[in-house]
């Protein structure tokens, strides 16, 4: 198995661990860890890519090209989650100082096969990431994202509160009605409902993210159209940038990547004092 990999640009460091899902395992800003670095399994710690779909897929079904597929639904049942890779080991394609490629073959239960691609940078400023799926030898749908967990108190060395707690700041035009069963119904809600979110959001003014006050503010940048925001939790929020909706590849909201034509996206967390 491979060791995590430590990058390392001004007052960042990032932790990187192969053998989980080539997550972001930790964000250090100034030696204050920013992300949740533990919890009940896979889904609900670090910063990590979902591929080759984010969110939840109804009932783990699959519909492609006139056939059915179904996909796995026991990490958050009844519906598939997060993709394949989450629990999955990553290989190490590359590590230096402050950058590092991982990367992923797309194997069963993935119907298509495939492969992940999860660049990573920290500079000065932040971290910075890029995903890329590659088709195999026929088309497929795909939606890619990144799921961090930021934390609701950010502590120093000796356990002790910096600041205030989080605080979730989105300029977001329209949230995606949420179903009973989770899934979004397609109408979208104006003006959106206050907290507690666990909601996809569309139409974002600005980068959303989150500010601890008298410590930090990160940015989430992103070109990604989708952005789900999670609050539910008394740990840690999450801002999740994706390319398509929960349940967007049973619904055809999703790119259709093919041999030779991948998809790319990226995503940047930067920061600033509050101090």
């Amino acid at each position: 198995m491979a060791d995590h990999v430590t990058l390392r640009a001004g007052d960042v460091e990032a932790i990187l661990d192969p053998d989980c899902g080539g997550r972001i395992a930790a964000l250090r800003i100034r030696g204050v860890d920013v992300l949740v670095t533990e919890g009940w399994g896979a889904l609900t710690w670090g910063c990590y890519p979902m591929v080759p779909w984010a969110g939840r897929l109804r009932d783990g079904v699959l519909p492609w090209d006139g056939v059915e597929h179904r996909l796995p639904v026991d990490l958050l049942p009844p519906h598939a989650i997060h993709g394949t890779l989450v629990e999955a080991p990553w290989e190490v394609a590359a590590a230096g100082p402050a950058t590092a490629t991982l990367g992923a073959d797309l194997a069963a239960p993935w119907p298509f096969g495939g492969r992940a691609i999860h660049r990573v940078r920290v500079a000065p400023d932040g971290l910075h990431a890029e995903l890329e799926v590659r088709a195999a030898n026929r088309p497929m749908p795909t939606i890619v994202g990144w799921h961090p967990w930021f934390r609701r108190v950010l502590r120093d060395g000796a356990g002790t509160a910096l600041g205030g707690p989080a605080i979730v700041e989105l300029a977001a035009g329209g949230m995606l009605r949420r179903g009973p069963d989770g899934i979004p119904t397609g109408e979208v809600v104006r003006p959106i409902p206050p907290e507690p979110w666990d909601d996809c959001f569309v139409e974002m003014a600005g980068s959303p993210g989150v500010r601890w006050p008298g410590a930090f503010e990160i940015r989430v940048a992103s070109g990604c159209p989708f952005w789900v925001v999670y609050t539910e939790r008394e740990e840690g929020v999450c801002i999740e940038p994706q390319t398509g909706p929960p349940n967007g590849l049973a619904t055809g909201e999703c790119a259709v990547v093919a041999p030779g034509s991948p998809l790319h996206a990226a995503m940047s967390i930067t920061w600033r004092p509050l101090d």
